[in-house]
């Protein structure tokens, strides 16, 4: 492989992080701190509110860790987002419920990510977008092939 492919790919992956940072600042929370609140606070989709957390859905979907998933509700705790209590009839469940400031949070959230993402999809084209999505989840499973 060419040392300048090599070098636009570990570039063009820089720019990717400079983009999640971008996003992160504009939504005022970190990415996956973003996605478990919406899952939480029911605002993940419009079409189906899931009001559960999925933790086994979340690090696959993620691609982090059960602790990592555990550090985010700290965090969102500590950021008064949700509140977690431990279910009286078993005490091995934890309910876990995003408070008024945390659904506030959520959904100013996605409406700054719908913002970002309407324009972005307009400038990149909506073709263009369906092509790097499918071309990001090649080299995503190429890349779990090789991790095994």
């Amino acid at each position: 492989m060419s040392d300048e492919l090599r070098e636009q790919f570990f570039t063009s992956i820089l720019h990717f992080r400079k983009l999640e940072a971008a996003l992160s600042n504009e939504c005022e929370m970190q990415m996956n701190e973003m996605a478990i609140l919406h899952s939480i606070a029911g605002t993940c989709c419009r079409e189906c509110p899931c009001m559960n957390l999925d933790v086994p859905g979340m690090q696959k979907k993620l691609h982090i860790s059960k602790p990592a998933i555990s550090y985010i509700l700290n965090t969102l705790e500590k950021k008064n987002y949700i509140t977690r209590e431990i279910d009286p009839k078993d005490r091995r469940k934890v309910s876990i419920s995003a408070t008024p400031e945390g659904k506030a949070a959520a959904e100013e959230s996605m409406k700054r990510y719908d913002d970002l993402w309407t324009e972005i999809l307009t400038q990149f084209g909506k073709e263009n977008m369906k092509e790097l999505i499918r071309l990001i989840q090649e080299l995503d499973c190429l890349y779990e092939n090789f991790s095994r």
